[in-house]
Formats: structure tokens, C-alpha cells, sequence
């Protein structure tokens, strides 16, 4: 019996990219996460928009699977994703601005503007300003290890 050389993808240590895996009526599709800016409900489906043409989605824009949002929700790999409204899960990596008075609006880089849920923006302010102190205490030097 001989054996095989595998080349490792990762080596331990390394950073493992965020994938997701996505059933679709053309296969399943492996789908970075980076790449997704958002992904909104529609109806029983959901419809993912990329930064770029994705190679994963057959090069377009947009990708359509049938699942719903509170799928997305589930998926550890989505965690840099935010619930805003109960139509739009948004990627935080691609937050521009939130204004959270009376009206609470989220602009993305790309120009697009969500409303955000009433109900919603406490967990969303909170979620935002803990990311701004981590983001803070790494810049500072600061260790998480004792």
C-alpha cells in the first residue's frame, strides 16, 4: 500500500478563511465570507450581495439559495454579521457610519442605507461600541493573555 502526499491548504497556526457552505441548484458552492457585504430575506430564500463578481457564485454579484435568514444567524462563521432589520443581515466589516437617533440608519461603504429596527438598535449600538473598544485595546498594545 503506498502512500499519498497531501499538500495542507493551512498550516497549524495559520488563520483558517471564513468559508461558507451554500447548497445551491448548481452544486455546493464553497463562498468566502469577506466577500459578502450582505444577505437579505426574501421570502423563503435569501439573496447574497458580493463586493466583486464571486468566482464561487458563478461570477455575479448576487447569489439566491433557498434558506432563510435565521440560517445565516446560525452559521459560526457568519459572526462579523449584524441582524438589523428583519429583512437584512449585514456584514459589520462593511459599516461605513450608523447613526442611531430616532431614525437609525446604517450606511455602507458601497453607498446603500438600511433602516434599522427599533427593537433592534440597542444590541446594535452595544454590539458596535464593544468592537470599537477592541479594536482600541489592540491598537494599544494590550494582551488578552495573562
Amino acid at each position: 500500500m503506498g502512500t499519498t502526499n497531501v499538500k495542507k491548504s493551512f498550516c497549524p497556526g495559520d488563520a483558517i478563511p471564513s468559508i461558507i457552505v451554500l447548497p445551491t441548484c448548481k452544486g455546493i458552492m464553497f463562498i468566502p465570507v469577506q466577500q459578502i457585504i450582505r444577505i437579505q430575506s426574501v421570502s423563503n430564500y435569501s439573496k447574497l450581495f458580493f463586493k466583486d463578481a464571486c468566482p464561487g457564485a458563478g461570477g455575479g454579484k448576487t447569489l439566491v439559495v433557498a434558506k432563510v435568514l435565521h440560517w445565516f444567524e446560525k452559521q459560526t462563521a457568519l459572526f462579523s454579521f449584524l441582524r438589523v432589520h428583519r429583512t437584512h443581515f449585514i456584514n459589520i466589516n462593511c459599516i461605513k457610519s450608523y447613526s442611531g437617533g430616532k431614525s437609525g440608519l446604517l450606511c455602507l461603504h458601497n453607498g446603500e442605507i438600511f433602516p434599522v429596527a427599533r427593537r433592534k438598535k440597542a444590541s446594535i449600538t452595544e454590539r458596535l461600541n464593544n468592537l470599537n473598544s477592541t479594536i482600541a485595546n489592540k491598537s494599544a498594545g494590550a494582551s488578552s493573555f495573562f
